[in-house]
């Protein structure tokens, strides 16, 4: 009798509408998020503030620490994975602009005494192979790891054992892959009210990455959409990389102009909702994409909370038929002379907002 009583509770407390809000504001520049069900892990890469990642308390939004920095410090903490509770995967690029080769860092975490504690337990460094600034990581079901690399284009691929090779790369020489390489992106737009053209009149490559079952799932501000690619074909090493890049699908085709969905995540507490939920920066809203139909639905407008959006994430029931928030990032890149070649000044507005959504409960 008494679970069912609390089972109700639970059920009374969930929200029964989507609805969005703050969690936290954060006084330096964020961009990735992850997290479990005690804490909320955020980067903040060092744009006018030390590098770092931040540990946040779920419940409050609180800084409780930050994760100890590898020896030498973060370089470009950019996006974030919690594969289960305990377990934080960092992704460090070598800078911004690019100046060395990206670092994928494994923390273990947990409370002792109360109180936050982490240790690195292994770094993988692409030191002497051909990437030039890595987008995001993701787990895969096998625990093998991928990297995507917008610069070149590409999917690199991280064993259980540590061991760097390739997924879907280029041959040295050889042009860009299909769907995962960068192109020219000319013209202008405008972002919330500012004028916004590509720096170099370039658009990077394979971004975002999400998986679910056999497939791979891949945003590209080049290509714009998302695409996805069967998992087999990625980890077939014995086909040429040409020749499997061919069988890329597309889930959902370029709607506008300028377009890069970013962070794109499932919901993986919910193996019946086949969405993929994203940020459209460019229109600073929250949307999903559904991974069959590719039809999209855009979520929240709120230009606060979705402030040109980068990383997304799902956080875990923290109890049994608890609700299940999106937690977001944003980083106003829009605003930042670096990555807008349109404006002449930083026009960076603090406190950079992370959000959360809950979506309608079932």
């Amino acid at each position: 009798m008494r679970s069912l009583i609390v089972a109700a509770l639970i059920a009374l407390l969930a929200p029964a509408a989507a609805h969005a809000g703050v969690f936290a504001e954060r006084a330096a520049l964020t961009h990735g998020i992850a997290g479990d069900e005690r804490y909320v892990f955020t980067t903040e890469p060092g744009i006018g503030s030390a590098a770092r990642v931040v540990v946040l308390d779920r419940t409050s939004g609180r800084e409780v620490a930050t994760l100890p920095p590898p020896r030498g410090g973060f370089k470009l903490p950019f996006t974030l994975r919690v594969p289960r509770s305990g377990r934080l995967v960092v992704l460090d690029n070598g800078g911004f602009p690019p100046v060395g080769p990206p670092v994928v860092y494994d923390y273990a975490y947990g409370a002792q005494r109360g109180r936050f504690s982490a240790r690195l337990a292994r770094t993988v460094d692409f030191k002497g192979l051909p990437l030039q600034f890595a987008e995001d990581v993701e787990v895969l079901p096998t625990g093998e790891y991928v990297v995507s690399e917008s610069i070149a284009g590409g999917l690199w691929l991280i064993g259980r054992d540590g061991r760097i090779r390739r997924g879907l790369v280029p041959d040295a020489g050889a042009p860009p892959l299909p769907r995962l390489g960068p192109c020219p992106l000319l013209g202008s737009t405008t972002v919330g009210g500012l004028p916004f053209s590509a720096p170099g009149g370039f658009a990077p490559g394979a971004g975002s990455l999400a998986v679910r079952g056999g497939e791979l799932y891949f945003s590209s501000s080049c290509e714009g959409g998302i695409y996805r690619v069967p998992l087999k074909v990625l980890l077939d090493a014995r086909r040429p990389a040409a020749a499997r890049a061919a069988q890329i699908a597309t889930v959902s085709p370029r709607q506008f102009p300028f377009e890069s969905l970013k962070g794109i995540t499932f919901n993986r507490w919910d193996p019946r909702d086949p969405w993929l939920y994203a940020g459209d920066p460019f229109r600073l809203s929250l949307v999903r994409v559904h991974s069959v139909t590719g039809r999209r639905e855009v979520l929240s407008t709120d230009a606060r909370l979705y402030d040109f959006t980068v990383s997304t994430a799902f956080l875990p029931p923290q109890r049994r038929g608890g609700p299940n928030p999106l937690v977001t990032a944003s980083d106003q890149e829009y605003r930042w002379t670096a990555t807008n070649a349109a404006i002449t000044t930083d026009q960076l507005r603090p406190p950079f907002v992370l959000a959360q959504y809950w979506p309608p409960r079932r």
